[in-house]
C-alpha cells in the first residue's frame, strides 16, 4: 500500500523501490504514477508504504519531476531533516545522550524511537558548521573506539533508533542455495586498511604537536606502510591519546571485504541489518552487515541488490 497525504496511490504506482544504508544518510523511497489519472502532490507531504504485512517506509515527499506520462517522486525518512549545520558543543556524555541532543536541536519531524543505552561515555568535542547526522555518525565511531562496539542510527518506518548492531542480525542466511541469485566478493587494502597510525595533538601553549604511534610490523612487511593520520581536538590526556592510537590500528589493520549480492527480496533488511555469509566456492562463512540494500518491489515479485561488509 502507497498512500501520499492520506490519499492512497497503490492502484496507480509504478517501480517502486526502497533504499537504505548504514549510517550514511537518509532511507528513499522512489517510484512513478500517471499525470492523467491523478493530481501532483506537494513536496513536503506524508508518505507511507507498506507490502503486505510489513511496515517499510514512513517519509516526506522531496520531489516530484513530471514529463508528459508520469510523475516520478523521490521521498526521504526523517533522517534527511539531520543533514542541516549547526554548531554544538558535546559535554562528556555517552553516545545514547548526544542522540538526544541532536534530536532535540532539530525538533519537528524527528521522532525518537528506540535509542539503546550505549554507557561509555565520550569526551568533550566542538562540532562547528556541520550537519547533525556528521555529529552523530562521527560519535558513532568515537564511542566505537571507546568500546568497541558499533551501533546503526536509522529511521524504522518513523521512529528514529540508535541500536547495538548486534541486535538487528536477522535469521538469513545469504549464500549457497540460499536466497542469492548471484555475487560479486572482494577483498582489498586499497580503501580502509592502515597498519600505521598517528595521532597528534597540537599544544597551542608550546606550538607543536604531541605524536603518538602504533604500527603492525607483521603487516608492514605483508603490505608496505599504510599510514592513517589522526588530528585530534578532543581533550584527550597522553594515556588516552596513545590509547586511541592502538585501537585505530586495531580498526585499521584489516582487509575491507565486501560482497554484493543480488536475491530474493526480504522486508527485514535495512541497512545496518545483520545477515549470515555462506559461500563455499568464496570460502566465506561469516556475519556480514548490511552496508546498503535496495529493495526492488511489483506486485507479484520482490528483488533486493546488497551490499554487505565483514566487520566482525
Amino acid at each position: 500500500m502507497l498512500i501520499i497525504k492520506n490519499e492512497d496511490i497503490s492502484s496507480l504506482a509504478s517501480n517502486v523501490k526502497y533504499s537504505s544504508q548504514w549510517n550514511n544518510g537518509a532511507g528513499q523511497l522512489t517510484f512513478d504514477y500517471p499525470t492523467h489519472l491523478t493530481k501532483r502532490y506537494p513536496n513536503g507531504s506524508t508518505v507511507i508504504f507498506t507490502y503486505g504485512e510489513a511496515k517499510i517506509f514512513y517519509g516526506f515527499l522531496f520531489t516530484t519531476k513530471q514529463d508528459s506520462k508520469k510523475y516520478s517522486c523521490l521521498c526521504y525518512d526523517q533522517l534527511r531533516y539531520l543533514k542541516t549545520n549547526n554548531s554544538i558543543f558535546r559535554p562528556v556524555c555517552t553516545l545514547s545522550e548526544f542522540v538526544n541532543t541532536v534530536a532535540l536541536a532539530v525538533g519537528e519531524r524527528i521522532r525518537l524511537g528506540t535509542v539503546e543505552d550505549t554507557k561509555v561515555k565520550l569526551s568533550k568535542y566542538r562540532f562547528a558548521n556541520q550537519t547533525h547526522l556528521d555529529m552523530l555518525y562521527q560519535s558513532i565511531q568515537d564511542s566505537f573506539i571507546e568500546n568497541n562496539y558499533w551501533y546503526v542510527l536509522r529511521d524504522h518506518f518513523g521512529q528514529l533508533e540508535l541500536r547495538d548492531m548486534v541486535n538487528l542480525r536477522l535469521p538469513i542466511i545469504i549464500g549457497d542455495g540460499s536466497m542469492g541469485t548471484g555475487f560479486e566478493y572482494e577483498s582489498s587494502i586499497d580503501q580502509d586498511t592502515f597498519n600505521y597510525i598517528k595521532v597528534a595533538k597540537d599544544d597551542k601553549k608550546s606550538g607543536i604537536s604531541n605524536l603518538y604511534t602504533a604500527g603492525d610490523a607483521s603487516t608492514i612487511k605483508k603490505w608496505g606502510k599504510l599510514i592513517f593520520y589522526d588530528n585530534v581536538s578532543v581533550d584527550l590526556n597522553e594515556s588516552q591519546l596513545a590509547t586511541r592510537a592502538n585501537q585505530l590500528l586495531q580498526l585499521k589493520n584489516r582487509e575491507t571485504q565486501t560482497l554484493k549480492v543480488d536475491g530474493i527480496g526480504d522486508t527485514r533488511v535495512m541497512g545496518g541489518s545483520g545477515v549470515r555469509v555462506q559461500i563455499a566456492e568464496a570460502g566465506l562463512d561469516v556475519w556480514s552487515i548490511v552496508e546498503s540494500v535496495t529493495h526492488d518491489f511489483s506486485k507479484n515479485n520482490h528483488t533486493m541488490s546488497m551490499d554487505l561488509r565483514f566487520v566482525w
